[in-house]
């Protein structure tokens, strides 16, 4: 008995249909709740003379904590080195307490922010903030 033309066919027609049936990944589908988020944004003032403010946020607070000062990343002679190294060692200093308490860093964002006047810039920010997650 031939066999039809259409089921000779139709592992070939399904191998072509196969990427358009909708697909469910384990990481797509997460329940609504399932994870707790907290955000930690770092911001570093470029105003000269050391005027400027420097902080690290966190929302919601984290240990007690909703806000630290960080050094100015300029004295009145230019950049300080010493201040960008302070900044940098709270800065992991923060991120190994946030991960040692469970939170899993899903995205990092960094932004600038720069003010001109007259054509020339004297003011700024480096503000970049780290998104955590962790489950409930």
């Amino acid at each position: 008995m031939p066999t039809p033309r259409l089921l000779r066919f139709l592992p070939a027609l399904l191998l072509l249909l196969l990427p358009l049936l909708p697909q469910r990944s384990e990481a797509q589908v997460s329940k609504s709740g399932s994870y707790q988020f907290m955000q930690m944004t770092t911001i570093e003032s470029i105003v000269a003379g050391g005027l400027g403010r420097s902080r690290v946020l966190f929302t919601p607070e984290f240990k007690g904590t909703k806000e630290t000062p960080m050094e100015n990343l300029f004295s009145l002679t230019g950049i300080n080195m010493q201040n960008v190294r302070a900044n940098e060692e709270t800065i992991l200093r923060y991120l190994q307490e946030v991960q040692a308490e469970g939170w899993d860093l899903v995205q990092v964002t960094p932004l600038t922010q720069t003010l001109q006047s007259g054509g020339s810039t004297g003011q700024g920010i480096f503000m970049t903030r780290y998104l955590f997650r962790k489950a409930r």
